[in-house]
């Protein structure tokens, strides 16, 4: 069973911290195990389903703001009660039944849904729902087992203001839909490399593949609006369960810390993002010494805001600005290695480098957890094989992910223990995919180098042939082993020059100079 709920996040005086964490430690060994269940489900049905229909709500407006839906939501929140409130496991809709490919295709094309294409969109809630919310029962076993903590942020009382506050949650939910007219724009123009307009790749610091409007987002990577839509925007598109997801890693990461001295852990979040699922981890794991490495100035401010409730714990957390390609510590520096939504939006030939690069800052016997997009054939799992691969094959025109289809047929077993990194796991979750590898006692010698490989070092290009537009590749029809992307992406390749943490965090990436190319973070 879960422990008892810790005081750690409460504004409680430290002089009677400790008598109150002894009152809630015999107040829970008073309540029967059933009880603590009971009241363990009803806290996180009653959270999760708000929060689900809560996502929906605002993924319904949003298609309605871009000006191409015209969704029945009443249709869609009867759904979620049906769901949640359901106490048995939903049946999947038969995979040869799935409209998703259509779906998908319709909303692509930019222009309005007819009511027979609504109906589809509805019916994809119907089935893809049910997946969801069988993700969520996961979740809920694994919190029953113990395996992981409630997560802080389904709890009012230790969640942060943001996520619950009424007037932050107005803010940025206006904001985010004030932004989806500005991403539609640009998805109808099918413009992913607007960034290109106002930064010139530099082999110095951002690769040309880094420049790229990632689902067709504002300021890509590199402003501080970016990394304060972010989140929202992802659990909008995932209908509130993006984190719930990046936490199905979690069990194998308890698996290995079983026994484990967390304050002798040297864990590295390679590409942290605002770091929500390095958060999770040291929730659970608070002594770990975590380092964030993350190549946007603007993203690790976030990370270092979001982590901003552990401070002053037993842990301890080091916040580095680099390309992963060539990371600024020494070989086998760390015991574990975490990585989530990276390589899908990494050509070929530098999720080959990240992967030399993970390898060789693990320490021999290390772990590396990983997650990211399901993959071809991986709907099978879930008996959704059909409408996964249509999805697979049609995402990248709508959200403008030129390098997904290639990854979306990668063989990351041979792709990571070409350097010494061996399969332990895997689970699919949802339209994500969490993994487990361990580094072999005794590496291969190509996974040793600190800087790209000669192969690597070829492919890289000069300022002048970086700063030429990656082809789009939206409206491509072929199958990824044909993805003209990732070849031409594959040319991106440079060698960045990692810098630790040191910038204004005020300023804003979007109004540097194109000609200050290695400052531009």
């Amino acid at each position: 069973m879960p422990s008892p709920p810790s005081l750690s996040g409460l504004p409680v005086p430290d002089f009677l911290r400790g008598p109150a964490e002894d009152i809630v430690r015999a107040l829970d060994a008073q309540v029967p195990a059933d009880a603590k269940k009971q009241l363990l489900r009803a806290q996180y049905t009653s959270a999760i389903g708000l929060r689900l229909a809560f996502f929906l709500s605002q993924g319904v407006l949003s298609s309605r703001v871009s000006g191409g839906s015209n969704v029945d939501g009443v249709a869609a929140a009867a759904a979620i009660a049906k769901a949640v409130l359901d106490p048995s496991p939903r049946a999947r809709v038969a995979d040869e039944d799935s409209n998703l490919g259509n779906i998908v295709s319709n909303a692509a094309s930019g222009e309005a849904l007819t009511d027979a294409e609504a109906a589809e969109v509805n019916q994809f809630l119907s089935q893809h729902l049910a997946e969801i919310v069988n993700l969520f029962r996961v979740e809920l076993e694994h919190l029953e087992n113990g395996t992981y903590k409630f997560p802080y942020d389904l709890n009012p009382a230790t969640a942060p203001a943001e996520q619950w506050n009424p007037a932050d949650v107005f803010a940025i939910a206006r904001d985010t839909l004030a932004d989806q007219s500005s991403v539609s724009a640009r998805r109808d123009a099918k413009n992913g490399q607007e960034l290109l307009d106002t930064f010139a790749p530099d082999p110095e610091r951002y690769p040309a593949y880094y420049l790229q409007n990632f689902h067709y987002q504002t300021d890509g990577w590199l402003s501080k609006d970016s990394a304060r839509l972010y989140d929202f925007q992802v659990e909008t598109l995932f209908l509130g369960s993006a984190d719930t997801m990046r936490r199905q890693a979690l069990p194998f990461v308890a698996e290995w810390m079983r026994g484990r001295d967390e304050s002798s852990t040297k864990l590295l979040d390679v590409a942290s993002g605002t770091g929500r699922f390095l958060t999770f981890v040291r929730d659970n794991y608070p002594g770990l010494q975590c380092t964030a490495l993350e190549l946007s100035p603007h993203y690790l401010e976030a990370v270092r805001k979001n982590n901003a409730r552990f401070e002053g714990g037993p842990g301890s957390l080091t916040l580095v600005e680099a390309n992963c390609e060539a990371m600024p510590f020494p070989d086998a520096s760390f015991d574990a290695v975490t990585n989530v939504y990276l390589f899908h939006e990494m050509p070929r030939e530098a999720r080959r480098n990240a992967a030399r690069e993970f390898a060789r800052v693990l320490k021999p016997g290390g772990k590396l957890f990983f997650v990211d997009s399901a993959q071809v054939g991986d709907g099978r799992a879930l008996g959704m094989e059909k409408a996964f691969d249509q999805a697979l094959e049609r995402f990248p025109q709508f959200n403008h992910e030129p390098y997904y289809k290639d990854y979306s047929v990668t063989d990351l077993k041979a792709l990571f223990g070409e350097f010494g990194l061996e399969y332990d796991d895997s689970t699919v979750a949802w339209v994500s995919k969490c993994w487990s590898f361990t580094k072999k006692e005794e590496s291969r010698e190509d996974a040793a180098p600190s800087a790209m490989s000669e192969a690597s070092a070829e492919s890289a290009v000069s300022d002048e042939a970086a700063a030429e537009k990656v082809p789009e590749a939206a409206g491509e029809e072929s199958s990824a082993e044909a993805a003209p992307v990732a070849e031409a992406a594959a040319e991106a390749a440079v060698e960045p020059d990692a810098v630790l943490y040191e910038f204004d965090a005020d300023e804003d990436a979007a109004a540097k100079e194109p000609e200050a190319g290695a400052g531009a973070e």
